[in-house]
């Protein structure tokens, strides 16, 4: 299971080392990703990586949700107004119509999540003050301790961290 990891940097040069240390590890056994860097208010920081929007906001947990809660409604659609022709054509109707409420589902819940930030990372990158950065790592779950004594030791403060439940669903 994969981890993200969210810590507050106090300037670019400690996210330039940081970045550096995580190349170190990047060569051992430990499943690292990232760093990833953002200022507070989600403006890129030159010349370190991107955020992706999905880190910080519930963009995949939602589309999970609406993947299935369209796959119900466009069940419950087909058994309301269904096909009367056979069996046959009966299955055929609900087959397709769960397929696509599905993506249609997926596709709406991704859009709701992408528009709500992740709770304890809300609140704070709004304490972080205007020169601070914010960094998200990804590791497995048997290294997040070791990712942060080191990255504490670099002088980073931790602020919160998400397990990822599918760690290979992602959108591209």
């Amino acid at each position: 299971m994969r981890t993200l990891l969210y810590f507050r940097l106090n300037d670019v040069a400690t996210a330039r080392l940081a970045q550096a240390r995580f190349g170190e590890l990047a060569g051992t056994s430990a499943l690292v990703e990232g760093p990833w860097f953002v200022h507070r208010d989600n403006q890129a920081v030159d010349g370190l990586p991107r955020i992706n929007i999905g880190q910080t906001t519930y963009r995949e947990e939602a589309a999970i949700t609406g993947l299935f809660v369209g796959a119900i409604i466009a069940a419950l659609v087909i058994f309301r107004y269904g096909v009367s022709a056979g069996t046959g054509a009966t299955a055929l109707a609900y087959v397709g119509a769960i397929a696509l409420g599905a993506m249609i589902g997926w596709w709406i819940g991704g859009l709701v999540g992408v528009k709500i930030c992740r709770l304890g990372l809300g609140r704070q990158k709004a304490q972080m003050a205007p020169g601070q950065l914010l960094m998200i790592a990804s590791c497995d779950s048997k290294s997040k301790e070791s990712m942060k004594r080191m990255i504490n030791e670099l002088g980073c403060v931790s602020i919160d961290e998400h397990s990822d439940l599918m760690p290979n669903f992602r959108w591209v």
